[in-house]
């Protein structure tokens, strides 16, 4: 099998543009009629950049089940090999990162991790955040940390090793205890938090992952994120993991996208803190970045046409006007409803069988009521009509007073049969004159 120094004398090969000697270095290895090395001289032979060579003698290395470090090298010939380096020159960590030779703890980090870094974490620099990082290792991150967000920050570690608390030589406070416990995560929230910014670069299991997000991202500051590192864990059965493992955290994290839709299907939980303040999720190669927000319930709108002309205006007028008209409709209502009682009364004492005198006076009276009620009934009518939004109650009344107004001319039409009745009866002809008699009086 090749070794890590054979390895190395193709990439530099490589790294010259001399694909021609790195075959040769292969060729003359003791390992030359290796299927990998068969596969590893026909890369070498196509015509491709030296950055393509590079990462296809990585991928080649990897399906071979090489060493993890001899594939490591391959793409980091490929990446310092491309154009993408110099986009990483001017990111502050990545810088840090790479003048860290001494004095700031040892750091270990995947270079394209610096990129998610930077595009989250940047609008939190020079503001007096509360930072937890869990795995704190030799004490490097914090440092870096602390340079990056600035001297207001406050900076907490959390590891398993108190190596970790000895390594920061007290610049540092460090906690010790494990992540996968709910109550230890609790803790560091109630004596230091609460936390803008948590960083999980921790034991990386299923466990310990899934834990840490579910007890701490409810408990980070509105606008908080919490970061979640070499997620990659998700594929590796030591770990927990494995492809299309139920358990492991990627699959946890991929559920997530469920509850910020969850207003869109009813099988899906609303009032889960996920589905009420996670303000997105953002998977990357090896991180998941989890942004925490007090969400609103999505909405659309129409935006674009004609009717912003005077759309403001229009919208308070009509609105104005529309509230004093269902004011003006609730008094009136209530106005007919005490001339309804009123006629009911008195239609009420025409049924009961009064005197002769009381029948005449009461049906005059009713008469005029009649004549005023259509002329409100009318009006009212009118008003109703123009009245586009009239809710349903007021036009239950309404229907209600035209049925009760039907039911009194009905009545109003019995009466005056009644009344013809006592005109044609012999007592209305023999009290005649008394009526008479009773009139001049009256008018003298």
């Amino acid at each position: 099998m090749l070794d890590r120094t054979t390895i190395a004398r193709v990439l530099y090969a490589v790294s010259t543009d001399d694909a021609t000697h790195a075959r040769l270095i292969l060729e003359g290895s003791d390992h030359a009629s290796d299927a990998l090395v068969v596969r590893l001289c026909d890369i070498l032979r196509r015509d491709l950049p030296p950055t393509e060579l590079a990462r296809q003698l990585g991928d080649a290395c990897a399906d071979a089940g090489l060493d993890k470090d001899i594939v490591n090298e391959c793409y980091r010939a490929a990446f310092y090999l491309g154009e993408r380096w110099p986009e990483l020159a001017d990111n502050p960590l990545f810088a840090y990162f790479l003048a860290n030779r001494s004095g700031g703890g040892v750091l270990h980090k995947w270079p394209h991790y610096f990129p998610v870094y930077h595009r989250h974490l940047e609008r939190y620099r020079g503001r007096p955040v509360r930072v937890l990082e869990i795995g704190v290792y030799r004490g490097g991150g914090l440092t870096m940390w602390q340079k990056y967000f600035g001297p207001d920050a406050v900076i907490v570690g959390a590891d398993i090793d108190d190596a970790a608390v000895r390594a920061t030589k007290g610049r540092f406070v460090v906690e010790l205890g494990d992540q996968a416990d709910p109550a230890f995560l609790r803790g560091l929230h109630e004596t230091y938090g609460p936390f803008d910014v948590v960083i999980d670069d921790g034991g990386h299991t299923m466990q310990q992952q899934i834990v840490t997000a579910e007890t701490l991202f409810p408990l980070l500051k509105d606008d908080g994120l919490l970061i979640v590192e070499d997620t990659h864990t998700s594929y590796w059965p030591s770990f927990g993991g494995g492809l299309g493992e139920p358990g492991a955290f990627l699959t946890w994290a991929r559920d997530r996208v469920d509850d910020l839709h969850s207003q869109h299907h009813q099988s899906l939980d609303r009032s889960s803190v996920w589905a009420r303040e996670l303000g997105g999720v953002h998977f990357y190669d090896s991180v998941v970045v989890f942004d925490r927000e007090r969400r609103f319930r999505a909405f659309d709108e129409v935006a674009g046409g004609a009717s912003y002309i005077l759309a403001d205006q229009f919208s308070e007028r009509i609105a104005v006007e529309s509230s004093a008209e269902r004011e003006r409709v609730r008094e009136e209502l209530a106005a007919v409803r005490d001339q309804n009682l009123r006629l009911a009364a008195q239609l009420g004492a025409v049924e009961a069988g009064g005197g002769v005198d009381t029948v005449m006076a009461e049906q005059a009276g009713l008469e005029d009521d009649l004549r005023r009620a259509r002329s409100e009934q009318a009006d009212l009518r009118a008003r109703l009509e123009s009245a586009a939004r009239l809710d349903a109650e007021q036009s239950a009344v309404l229907a209600g007073f035209h049925e009760r107004l039907a039911r009194s001319e009905k009545r109003l039409a019995a009466s005056e049969e009644h009344r013809r009745l006592v005109e044609g009866s012999v007592s209305w002809r023999v009290t005649k004159p008394l009526r008479a008699v009773r009139s001049r009086l009256r008018r003298g």
